[in-house]
């Protein structure tokens, strides 16, 4: 959704707004190694930025919420979880592979201790 660009841009804005207010000079803005046009409409789409005037820009509060999102790591155990078990063969594997090891093994156990 976001290229890299709109990522730290993104940081940007929410770390001013954190710091600084909600206002910003689009002299500022444009100034950035990162700002493009897209970027900003692309963030103007999702009503993080408006602009109030011709030389300001006010920042939403929520810019910072999608800011923490962004640094948030993905689960890629869920990710893997819910790719393995959409598939009609990974019950039989996992069955195959793992249940029934394991329940030799405590089967043993079992019989081990009970002798």
């Amino acid at each position: 959704m976001y290229t890299e660009d709109d990522k730290v841009l993104l940081k940007y804005l929410a770390e001013h707004f954190i710091n600084e207010g909600n206002g910003m000079m689009t002299s500022d803005l444009e100034a950035l190694d990162c700002y493009s046009e897209a970027s900003i409409n692309k963030l103007r789409t999702l009503s993080l930025v408006k602009y109030d005037t011709d030389i300001s820009v006010q920042i939403h509060p929520n810019v910072v919420s999608e800011k923490d999102k962004l640094e948030v790591l993905p689960d890629h155990f869920q990710d893997l979880k819910k790719w393995w078990f959409s598939k009609k063969w990974a019950v039989i594997f996992t069955v195959i592979f793992l249940v029934l090891p394991a329940l030799k093994t405590y089967i043993d156990l079992v019989t081990y201790f009970l002798n």
